[in-house]
């Protein structure tokens, strides 16, 4: 949660957003603690928000450890990959705060699938029509949409696997850490997510996941 919420809008992160009385982080750290399968919990955060993290994971005595993100989100998860890279961890899994309504069967699901696979994320089929389109604002093409996956997170990762996979790609910027692992090369387990690990992206969405919480 060190991204600076530009398409948001605003003057606030969006993971400190509230959401039916809570801020949007804190779903995402409350599902991970009670998941029950780590050693470890990290929260990237950034300095504008690192406080506010600190103060709820303390009111609600949560064992987490915050690790200052960078300026990209590449760099921050490097951060955090840092800081494990030597404690003998087998899977790591990365999630992004801004899908708060994560769940403990998908954290479950990727981590059995980075386990047989090496690499594993969640995902959704694409249910509309995707075309390719010019700068006339005209179509192209159109694309199968039996070849095509919406990626979402959690993704889970061999530890050897995702490190090696960002000391490769150092010299590029990468939204996502599936695509890095693709780069070694290695290949990366799909496995089904729902449209509920919806993303945060527009005050827009605050609505639609107040609609799926009621």
């Amino acid at each position: 949660m060190a991204g600076f919420s530009t398409r948001f809008g605003g003057p606030q992160n969006k993971t400190l957003v509230t959401l039916k009385g809570k801020p949007v982080f804190s779903y995402s750290i409350d599902a991970f603690v009670k998941c029950k399968k780590f050693d470890e919990i990290l929260v990237v955060v950034s300095q504008d928000n690192g406080k506010d993290v600190e103060q709820y994971l303390l009111d609600n005595n949560i064992d987490a450890k915050l690790i200052l993100g960078g300026k990209t989100r590449q760099e921050s998860v490097e951060h955090a990959l840092n800081y494990i890279e030597n404690k003998g961890y087998d899977i790591v899994v990365i999630h992004d705060a801004a899908r708060p309504l994560v769940d403990g069967y998908i954290i479950s699901e990727v981590i059995k699938a980075a386990k047989d696979d090496g690499a594993s994320t969640a995902y959704l089929y694409v249910a509309d029509t995707i075309a390719v389109k010019n700068e006339k604002e005209e179509i192209v093409e159109f694309v199968p949409r039996s070849t095509l996956a919406s990626i979402q997170t959690p993704q889970a990762f061999k530890i050897d696997v995702i490190l090696k996979a960002h000391e490769k790609a150092s010299s590029l910027e990468a939204t996502d850490d599936c695509s890095l692992v693709l780069a070694l090369p290695h290949k990366v387990k799909l496995v089904k997510g729902d449209k509920k690990y919806h993303k945060v992206t527009t005050p827009e969405d605050i609505e639609y996941l107040e609609g799926l919480i009621e």
